[in-house]
């Protein structure tokens, strides 16, 4: 899943000409057409509707197949059309009429769009199963939502620049990177494409927000759903190992942050309702998606990160900066003793060099954005091992390290740094986004109990954050001491939370 860089990709989409470019449905078949208006229409009853849906053989027998699917959870047989449409809800009939018309004419671009379709077929089923454990009576509109979230990407298949980011970086570009690339993100252009088709509001605002779901309320909370099952649904569809892994770093950050759930809880939600992605997959003619099963890809993408060492963390950073100086240092720094031998992460010695290398670099080769360091230090850490022993202590600092490193993205480093200190470098962050990281990092750590042999055990973590643009020749220890302040600042705050700083 390489992104692309900003610096090598120019903007240049009018999000207007996408959105009209896509029109107002007007290649829908006939009975699509008028399935829509029925459901439009106040008046129209669902006999109405169902003597419309039986003018079509195919749509008739995919509405049936969905009626009757485990999805639906009915053991008595539908053999009805009013019945099955009934039973599916106005809306769901509505969206599925325009999803499988609309599947038969959006495949002869420049782009596969079936990857698209695939995700979203994903992602349907696992948010309206997500809801369900969320809250059930959104599960309908789940599913909807699910169905129609990735409309923005269809809208951009036919859009010169969007479609040389893809063939060149694959179809899993973030909305980061979609902002990078166009100035605007796939999901605006879903949220006004619906708008203009008069669907309920609620749709449009939990698609344009369901990579960043925050407040309360049903959008807010349909929005986190989204969210996950989004994640989830790449999880599914994404190919290397290294995608895999990346993957699931997102899914366990979403799914955490989002609905406080754990990766082991997704990975069974996802092993429940496989068979009814591929099956609604298969009534859309396309491949099916979760054929593999989820232990497998979990297995080949928790391999690829054990395989991941600071060797390759460094080898992409040199690769990235094509700094030779930076690669020189870098080698040297690869044949020492690196890691801590307790968490895997990097042990003090590394990070120190690491951090002195990249202030260096800066004061060598100015950049826009900024350095970030993160430190992280246990609450109460000395209480874990005076009431319940040191191998306790040593199991939740072995999973506060995993933790830490599952939210470590590519190119940042992990380390453990002291006792119960952990720290994270951020060679390239904005300064808006440095408080974001923490936050997202010290939930990981703190929000979600640890497994123990004596049970889950809630432990939680103070944070200190700094960034910096331009050091001086004190710049580590400016960074540093910064970033100490403020983690004390959350110390004597009320404890399990984040103080940020920036230095010029």
């Amino acid at each position: 899943m390489e992104q692309p860089n900003a610096s090598t990709i120019k903007t240049g989409a009018d999000i207007d000409n996408v959105v009209s470019g896509f029109g107002d449905l007007p290649t829908l078949a006939p009975v699509a057409m008028e399935v829509v208006r029925l459901a439009d229409n106040e008046d129209a009853s669902m006999a109405d509707l169902a003597a419309a849906i039986g003018a079509d053989p195919g749509l008739t027998a995919r509405l049936m197949r969905l009626a009757n699917s485990a999805m639906y959870g009915h053991t008595k047989e539908v053999t009805n059309l009013t019945r099955a449409t009934t039973l599916l809800g106005l809306r769901t009939v509505k969206m599925l009429s325009l999803g499988f018309s609309l599947v038969g004419n959006l495949n002869d671009g420049p782009l596969d769009t079936s990857i698209i379709w695939r995700r979203s077929l994903a992602t349907s089923v696992l948010a309206r199963r997500l809801s369900e454990e969320h809250d059930r009576r959104q599960a309908d509109d789940a599913f909807v939502a699910g169905l129609l979230s990735n409309i923005g990407k269809l809208a951009l298949a036919n859009e010169a620049i969007y479609v040389n980011a893809v063939n060149e970086f694959g179809p899993w570009m973030t909305v980061g990177h979609e902002l990078d690339v166009l100035g605007f993100t796939s999901d605006e252009v879903t949220a006004r494409i619906l708008a203009m088709w008069g669907l309920p509001d609620l749709m449009s605002e939990v698609i344009r927000h369901r990579s960043e779901p925050s407040g309360e309320g049903p959008a807010a909370s349909l929005a986190a759903v989204l969210g996950v099952a989004d994640a989830a649904a790449t999880l599914l569809l994404v190919e290397s190992d290294q995608a895999k892994a990346e993957a699931v770093n997102v899914l366990g950050m979403a799914a955490a942050t989002h609905l406080g759930l754990t990766i082991g809880q997704i990975e069974e939600l996802i092993d429940e309702v496989g068979p009814d992605i591929d099956d609604i997959a298969t009534m859309f003619d396309l491949e099916v998606i979760a054929a593999t099963p989820i232990s497998e890809i979990m297995m080949s993408a928790q391999a690829h990160m054990a395989r991941l060492s600071l060797d390759m963390v460094w080898a992409l950073s040199h690769e990235q900066q094509r700094n030779e100086e930076l690669a020189s240092d870098n080698e040297r720094l690869s044949a020492q003793a690196s890691t801590d031998g307790l968490t895997g992460l990097a042990n003090r010695r590394t990070f120190d060099a690491y951090l002195e290398n990249q202030i260096e670099g800066r004061r060598r080769q100015p950049r826009s954005n900024y350095l970030g360091l993160i430190l992280f230090d246990l609450d109460h850490f000395k209480s874990v091992n005076d009431n319940f022993g040191h191998g306790i202590g040593d199991e939740v600092l072995r999973s506060t390290g995993a933790r830490i490193q599952q939210g470590t993205r590519r190119g940042e480093l992990s380390a453990r740094i002291g006792g119960e200190e952990f720290a994270v470098v951020l060679p390239d962050v904005a300064r808006e986004e440095l408080t974001l990281a923490a936050e997202r990092l010290r939930a990981l750590v703190s929000d979600v109990p640890m497994d123990t042999v004596i049970g889950p055990l809630l432990v939680t973590t103070s944070v200190g954050a700094c960034c910096i643009s331009k050091p001086g020749p004190n710049g580590v220890s400016d960074l540093y001491t910064t970033a100490d302040a403020a983690l004390y600042a959350s110390k004597d705050g009320g404890r399990n939370r984040v103080t940020a700083r920036a230095l010029p």
